[in-house]
């Protein structure tokens, strides 16, 4: 399913992660409690690391609610199933 992944930081600093199914406006969203399990998450999105890096890091510095955008990409069903985005493989079909 090609998507659009958002990342941003909420409250505690926690990051929360929307997947968009491309070409809609909202999409199932899921929050980590730490930086580096979001990060587990957007490598099995297939992003490249050192972008993942970079991105994780400038929204480390960012106040609550910033929201970054990661470049459309394409995503396998079974892997958001089994990272529990079921609702953004549900909007695909």
């Amino acid at each position: 399913m090609r998507a659009d992944v958002f990342i941003d930081k909420t409250e505690g600093d926690h990051v929360e992660i929307s997947v968009v199914k491309h070409g809609l406006s909202s999409g199932p969203a899921h929050k980590y409690n730490t930086f580096e399990k979001a990060r587990e998450v957007l490598v099995q999105f297939g992003f490249d690391q050192e972008m993942i890096d970079r991105q994780l890091k400038t929204l480390s510095k960012a106040p609550p609610s910033f929201l970054l955008k990661f470049p459309t990409v394409e995503i396998a069903e079974e892997v958001l199933r089994s990272l529990d985005f079921k609702a953004a493989v549900f909007q695909a079909a």
